[in-house]
Parts: C-alpha cells; structure tokens; sequence
C-alpha cells in the first residue's frame, strides 16, 4: 500500500481553515492512507476547557462527514487527529478519525494524557486499543504521548495490526520521543510506523515536526524536517505478520512475539489498590 503523512501547523481554533486545509490534501495526495497530525482540526494549546470545547465536533459529525465524501471521492483513506465531544456525555476526547470511502470507520481516543495543552483537559480514552480492518491491512492508531507506553504498541500487535499510525504534537522538549520512539517501537514489535507531527509555533512551544515513516524492519522509509512536507512510502503490510527473523538459518533466529514469556509480565498490569 501507499501511505503518505501529512506535517503541517493547524491554526488553534480555526476548524474551518484547518478543515480546508486537510480536505485540500486528502484530494491531492496520491495515496491509499493519509495520516495527519495529533489535533489537526482544531489545535493543540488550548488554555481553557471551555476553548477546547468550542472546537470539538461529535464523530461523526459535521467535519468527520465531509472529510467522508472527500475520501470517497478519491477512493483513499484518512486518519486525522481532532476534538471528540461525546454526544451522549458531552465528555472531551483527544481523538483521531479513522475515515474511509464515504464512512467513518472508528475512533481511537487517546489513553495517556500528559498534563500540557489540551490535554489538561480531556478525559482518559475509554476504549482501549482497537485495530481496524482496511482494504489494504489492519490498524493501530496512537497518539502521541501514547508512544511512551511500550505496553500500547505490544497490545496492538499481539492484536493483529500490521502498520502503526501515531498523529502527534511533539514540541522540542519531546526530542527524544520524536526521533527514538519510532525505531524502537517498530523494531521490538516488527510492526510498520508511521508518526504524524505537527510544526510551528502555538502557546509558548515550538514543534517539532520531523515526522517519519519506518518499516517493519526498523528501517527509516521517509522523513521530515521542520517545515511543512509529504511523507510517501510504499509499504508491504503482511510483512509485519512475518515476526520471526533468521539472521543465521538454524543458529541466529529471533521472535520478539513468539519468544514472549507473558505468564512472567503479571506485574506489568497489576493495578494496585487505592492508598
């Protein structure tokens, strides 16, 4: 399949201009997959819950709907970070749409929240780590500070998805994250990755950008500096499903999953009682 990554500066609160913006690309960009940033629709910094919540949409939604009929109309898929307001419990969600021909096909809400921007604010994903189907492979979505978590990507795996995508909001003090996790998180998980980043300026940071797309091999397929830029790579997604690697037939053969010992990993889950 061919995937692409879109690194831009979304203009905090501005749905509309940033609405255009990704409607612009979903129709320009040849591919089957376009990943956008953590946030794209609405901005990250957000100072206030109130603020925060004035660009959040439902899913589906107004925005969700149109950003449906482009990607029909072009027979190609996007995942796009944005504001979810739960329409049943008017909850605040750092989420990301997973949008394909004229359907939206899911959301993923993201489960760790650092305290920094809009994140103050939302409330803790509550749906775990779902893996969707596509015509092209299966799915995992993350975002952001959620790639910190080694246990995210490992349950994702083990769940079946072949290629990982991980819109985010890296600002500088994020380095380490931005230009290690992606290797490291593909490499011990022989799952593609493919990180979305945001640029600019917004609320006193400085983004990063540096978005990359790296293979199942641990290998960089593509990356990007600190201004606006597509990423494109052709990726073999049943090649993730291929975890063991023979480096030295019959001497040198590893499988970071199949040489798991989980029934040892108890305490990696262990919720302790409240003090």
């Amino acid at each position: 399949m061919k995937l692409a990554v879109y690194q831009f500066a979304p203009l905090l609160g501005d749905v509309p201009r940033n609405l255009d913006v990704i409607l612009r690309q979903v129709a320009g960009i040849e591919a089957d997959l376009v990943v956008f940033p953590e946030c794209a629709l609405s901005g990250y910094g957000f100072e206030s819950a109130e603020d925060a919540v004035r660009a959040a949409e439902p899913i589906p939604g107004p925005s969700t709907e149109l950003l449906a009929q482009a990607c029909r109309d072009r027979d190609r898929w996007a995942i796009v970070g944005m504001l979810e307001r739960d329409a049943a419990t008017g909850a605040l969600y750092n989420a990301a749409a997973v949008i394909g021909p004229g359907t939206i096909a899911g959301v993923y809400r993201k489960m760790h929240l650092p305290f920094l921007g809009v994140d103050r604010f939302a409330a803790r994903g509550d749906r775990g780590f779902p893996v969707f189907e596509t015509p092209f492979g299966r799915i995992g979505v993350l975002i952001c500070y959620d790639l910190s978590f080694p246990e995210a990507a490992r349950v994702l795996k083990v769940k079946g998805a072949q290629l990982l995508c991980v819109p985010t909001n890296w600002p500088e003090a994020a380095t380490i994250s931005c230009d290690l996790s992606p290797f490291v998180r593909a490499h011990e998980n022989h799952i593609h990755v493919a990180t979305a980043n945001r640029i600019g300026e917004e609320s006193g940071f400085r983004f990063l950008g540096r978005s990359r797309i790296v293979d199942c091999e641990g290998r960089l397929r593509s990356e990007a500096a600190a201004e606006k830029a597509i990423l494109v790579a052709e990726l073999d997604l049943a090649a993730s499903d291929r975890s063991r690697k023979v480096i030295v037939p019959g001497r040198y053969e590893v499988d970071r999953i199949a040489h798991r010992r989980p029934e040892f990993y108890g305490p990696v889950t262990h919720v302790p009682p409240p003090a």
